[in-house]
């Protein structure tokens, strides 16, 4: 959580008179008097002493918090901030070829200040200080407002659309490449500044379009060492929908922190062009299992509608999909169905891969509701084979008779679903034309392809045996394969949600609507015990035993 700001309303004792050779942190009176005297009286050589200051400052906030400090780099930030915007308006910023050589010197020297006091900021918010301190969300806001400055006074005309993209790319680059916060197990970046950038980035779309252009640059040109830091800010961006729209009037419509940014900004392709670029980037890296996870899990809804080519993801979701790793293989499965649908990709033999991938893994399987919701939509066409459904039925049927209590909950109401879109596999169900005293399950649970088990010829005796299953809600659900198929489609939704505690805590809150009645013998001891007697004979005494407080 980023900190709250601190207001400014401590007093500072007065000032002591400060001799040129004095290096020591100056109080909120003296930075206030010094700025005024470079705003008033151009006494432009204590810029250089103003911008001193923050070596001190960021020294000691790196040893030690100390809120007078913060208050004093605040301070210090907004007085620099408003001496520049002044040089700005008086036109000391900007070389001419109007000035003299005398003014020429003068401005090429406030310009290399300038210059510096931005290199500064740009360094504070990417120290890693002793705490998370407000300053550096001051200096953040300070450093992105100057934006407006540049954008106000280094354009040509003052009709010109302009944005001051390289001052943009430095801010970018000392988020990217900060030593502030880290990698959290979830691959999401736990940094204060970067979060609260992340808030402004989805409020203006300036800054969400150049973001990605100018990371694209910091990608290319090589200047971000640390790449798992880099997918991590990127992924928590993007976890968030963007602010995109495909209409370029209702892009118009959105925020931008720059009054009159570009027109180029507008035009949809060129900023799917650039977070395409950045992504193909992205995924070129060497992602750990964690990372190739979680980016698989928001490409769907999260990335590909905003790329300009999403069928540049061919390959890397046919790979994903071809891996061992079964958790990757459904997560790959939701991307490759919308390439599928919206760009016409062909994948070879796609139901062979589906099919292998229904093991007795898949039902222990965090995802597995994924992987059901979206096997229901894969075979929803009634033109697919009756073989190849039969052999899905079948598959499913025996992993059943295994697999745990949740995940039979869901193959039950999915094969019935099945037979209802497909009644060429009724014949799975009741078959007069098999003896049952010699019948053999023609099914081969070893064949890879679907077309060639002869789960058609098949019967699904599994299902009789789910009858007599231990969960009672299992058992009455498997009883509706003996009735009339004359029930709706199941809704699936219902029953993928369903787990160990679900089931649990559905028979401990049933209600019930009358209390069973119970018989029992009352005992004074817990044990009547009666030795053996042989016959003819007399019974023995009872023996009593002592055991902890019960009499045996």
């Amino acid at each position: 959580m980023a900190p709250k700001r601190k207001s400014n309303s401590k007093v500072a004792k007065p000032a002591p008179k400060k001799s040129k050779s004095d290096t020591s942190l100056w109080t909120l009176d003296h930075i206030k008097q010094v700025s005024q005297d470079v705003i008033e009286k151009s006494s432009y050589n204590d810029i250089v002493k103003l911008i001193d200051q923050y070596s001190y400052i960021k020294s000691a906030l790196i040893q030690t918090e100390d809120s007078s400090v913060e208050s004093i780099g605040r301070q210090l930030t907004i007085n620099m901030y408003q001496i520049f915007q002044h040089l700005f308006q008086a036109g000391l910023l900007r070389p001419s070829k109007k000035f003299d050589d005398k003014k020429m010197i003068l401005v090429k020297w406030l310009v290399d200040k300038y210059d510096r006091f931005k290199k500064i900021m740009y360094q504070f918010l990417s120290t890693s200080l002793s705490f998370k301190s407000s300053l550096q969300l001051d200096i953040l806001d300070v450093s992105l407002n100057v934006l407006r400055l540049e954008n106000q006074y280094l354009k040509s005309s003052k009709d010109d659309l302009y944005f001051p993209t390289s001052t943009y790319k430095a801010i970018v680059k000392s988020l990217v490449c900060s030593e502030v916060g880290t990698v959290l197990s979830d691959n999401t970046i736990d940094d204060f500044i970067m979060l609260e950038f992340q808030e402004k980035l989805h409020k203006y779309y300036d800054l969400q379009f150049y973001f990605f252009q100018c990371l694209n640059e910091l990608v290319e040109q090589d200047e971000i060492p640390d790449q798992n830091r880099l997918f991590s800010i990127f992924y928590t961006l993007v976890k968030i929908p963007l602010a995109f729209e495909e209409n370029p009037k209702e892009l118009r419509a959105i925020k931008t922190f720059i009054s009159k940014p570009p027109t180029t900004i507008f035009k949809p392709s060129h900023f799917k062009k650039a977070f395409q670029t950045l992504v193909i980037s992205i995924l070129s890296f060497k992602l750990t299992s964690s990372q190739y996870k979680c980016i698989l899990l928001i490409l769907n809804k999260r990335i590909l509608p905003y790329l300009a080519q999403p069928s540049r993801l061919m390959d890397f979701l046919t790979d994903s999909y071809d891996t061992s790793d079964l958790i990757i293989q459904i997560l790959a499965l939701n991307s490759l169905y919308e390439l599928m649908k919206q760009y016409n990709l062909e994948y070879p033999d796609f139901y062979t891969k589906l099919y292998s991938l229904l093991t007795p893994e898949l039902l222990f399987n965090r995802y597995r509701s994924r992987f059901f919701r979206l096997s229901d939509l894969f075979l929803s066409s009634t033109h697919l084979s009756s073989n190849l459904v039969a052999s899905f039925i079948k598959k499913l049927a025996r992993l059943s008779i295994t697999g745990p209590a949740p995940g039979v909950v869901i193959i039950i109401p999915f094969i019935y679903n099945l037979f209802k879109r497909h009644p060429s596999c009724m014949i799975m169900i009741q078959n007069p034309s098999q003896d049952p005293d010699t019948y053999e399950d023609p099914y081969d649970n070893n064949e890879l392809d679907p077309l060639k088990t002869n789960a058609i010829n098949s019967s699904l005796w599994e299902l009789e045996a789910l009858m007599n299953h231990y969960h009672p809600n299992i058992s009455t659900l498997a009883k509706i394969f003996t009735e009339p198929f004359r029930k709706p489609n199941y809704n699936l939704e219902d029953f993928l949600d369903w787990s160990f505690k679900s089931l649990i805590e559905s028979e401990i809150n049933r209600k019930y609507r009358s209390m069973a009645a119970l018989e029992f013998d009352s005992f004074d001891q817990l044990f009547d015990h009666v030795t053996g007697t042989s016959e003819g004979s007399e019974p023995e005494s009872k023996t009593t035993v002592y055991l902890e407080g019960w009499t045996i």
